[in-house]
Parts: C-alpha cells; structure tokens; sequence
C-alpha cells in the first residue's frame, strides 16, 4: 500500500502537470525543489548517486536540497560537482557561489578565505555567463562591498559593476553605488548621487542606508530619524524590493529603540507593526517571526512589561530552533 506522502507527492506532480509514472527521478526532484520540500527531495537523490554521478543537473539539485537543510558542507560540495560538470551553466555557478559564501562563515579563518575566493569566482563566472542577469552582477558587487581585501573583496570592482549594472538599469545601478559608498564611509558621494537622482529620491534604500550608518555609529536617535522617514514614503505595494525594504526599516527602528535605549515606545509599535506585515515565505531574507518576537519581548522588558515579554519568550524559548535567540532568551533576567 502505498503511503500517504507518496500519494501527495503524487497530487502534486499531477497539478504541476507532470504525470507521476513518467516523471523521471530528476523530473520529480526538479518538482520537490518548486515545492521547496527539500527533505523530500534529498531523500529522492540521495540513492541515486551512482545512476547519475556524471549528471550535472543531479549535483545541483542534491546541493539545493543540502542548502535547503542548512548542510553548508554538503551543499558546497555538491554545487562544486555541478559546476565542474558543467561550468556553462550560469545558475549552476551562481548557487555553487551562494554554498561558498555560506561555508566561509561555517569554517575557521584559515579555511575561510578559500570559500570565500571560490565564493567570489563563481559569482564572477555566473555574472559573466549572463551579463545581463541583474541578481548575479548584484551578488558579485555585494561579494566585493562585504568581503575584506585579504578574502578578496575589492570596493573599486563593487563600484565598476554598479556603474556596468547602471547601462542595464539605471536604479539598480544606482542602488549598488549608494552600497559601495557607504561602505567606503563617503557620505559626500552618497548624499550627491542621491541629491542627483529623481529615481533615488522617492526610494527608502537612501533612508534605510542612512540609518544602518548612524546605527554603526551607535547614533541611535538619528537611525531612528531616518527608519522612520523610509516608513512614511508612499510606494508600489507590487514593488516588492521597495516593501522589502520599508518592512527592514520598521524592523531595524525598533532594534535601534533597543540597542540605543530611546524612544521605547517608537519602536515597540514599529516591531508590532512589522509582525503584522511580514510574509516570511515571501522576504525569507528579512529577520524572522522568532527574532521580531525577541526583540519586541527585549523592548516590553525594557520598560518593565514583563507579563507582555513572557507572552513572547516562553512559546519562542520552546519552539526556536535558532540557538542564537536561545542564547539570548538565555542572558535574560526573567
């Protein structure tokens, strides 16, 4: 009899319109990875590395499914077969970069700045395989406004590939070059690009940007000032980059209430505000329920509204996963 998991599996195939008896394993994978069920999916793979070890297309979907899962090791490894096996293939470089970066904060300093170089060269290759692919061109330019000289970060490569990203979208390109100044701490540069550019001008990144500077420089009150301007713009509810970023700013206003001490209130209905709007399937990105929950829990005990804070701590002390927020319920005096 077969179990319910396979008859679902099933189901789904069919709605994706894939016939479940001539789907082929790869096929299957190619539908569980949509489907973002990636334990699944490992479990399809897994057996079937001998069948197809020179496979391209197997490596990577065994390494999404590791990345899925959070196996920085194994991902890594498996992203490096499929693009070894086929080096052509932009996406295939692409996702064996993301693995890279990931394992270079897994490892210790000595083996980190190899990641770290492959994590530079795949994101290089992927964005030349596909120029015009904005997300590998922005990944290479983040590598190199993140990463240290000595792990090979470069600030001027970040600023040619902002100015290239601007021939294909102008504020896209202007985005990046906003990064790369903060970066740079050239807050002359910043303010004259974005004084410059109507596109800026109506965009919370400028606000957003500005505030995790003064939060970097513990001045807390003027991150406030400038979360909360990105909040008030008025924008395309469909422009999701845009929404990304006003709901970072109501976020990042209340962790610098927090951190700073100030404006408690403020920053206490800004988390209760992005509680209520974030979409963790669509902004994966963003910090989670579970540290929105920690934070707004750190602001109640802030101001002596303990009952309130262990409304929030004790479900997230059972229920997380993160053992950095453990961590953190941990230090508490409750």
């Amino acid at each position: 009899m077969r179990s319910i998991s396979t008859l679902l599996f099933g189901a789904v195939l069919c709605w994706s319109g894939i016939s479940l008896a001539a789907a082929s394993p790869l096929e299957q994978a190619s539908a569980l990875l949509e489907q973002k069920n990636y334990q699944q999916l490992q479990a399809l793979l897994e057996p079937a590395q001998r069948q197809y070890r020179r496979d391209a297309n197997y490596w990577y979907l065994l390494g999404r499914a590791a990345m899925g899962l959070s196996d920085t090791a194994a991902a890594e490894k498996h992203l490096k077969k499929a693009a070894e096996l086929n080096s052509n293939q932009a996406e295939y470089q692409f996702w064996y970069g993301q693995s890279s970066c990931n394992q270079a904060q897994n490892v210790n300093m000595l083996r980190a700045r190899g990641f770290a170089i492959r994590c530079r060269d795949a994101f290089a290759a992927a964005a030349t395989l596909e120029p015009e692919n904005l997300s590998y061109q922005r990944a290479l330019a983040q590598f190199h406004i993140q990463a240290p000289a000595i792990a090979g970060g470069d600030k001027k490569e970040a600023l040619s590939i902002a100015q290239r990203v601007r021939q294909l979208d102008a504020l896209q390109g202007e985005l990046l070059e906003l990064e790369v100044h903060v970066a740079n701490q050239d807050l002359t540069a910043f303010e004259a690009l974005v004084g410059g550019s109507e596109l800026l001008q109506a965009r919370p990144e400028p606000f957003v940007l500005r505030g995790f500077y003064q939060q970097r420089q513990d001045a807390h009150e003027q991150a406030i000032a400038e979360f909360e301007q990105a909040t008030q713009l008025s924008i395309d509810p469909d422009d999701k980059t845009a929404v990304a970023q006003v709901l970072t700013a109501w976020y990042q206003l209340g962790r610098s209430a927090l951190v700073g001490k100030t404006q408690l209130d403020k920053g206490i209905a800004a988390l209760q505000h992005y509680r209520t709007q974030l979409d963790t399937e669509q902004f994966s990105a963003l910090p989670d329920m579970g540290w929105a929950d920690l934070r707004l829990a750190q602001l109640y005990l802030l101001q002596d509204e303990t009952e309130l804070a262990l409304a929030l701590l004790e479900p997230l002390k059972a229920s997380s996963q993160d053992q950095r927020i453990l961590a953190e319920i941990n230090k508490l005096s409750i």
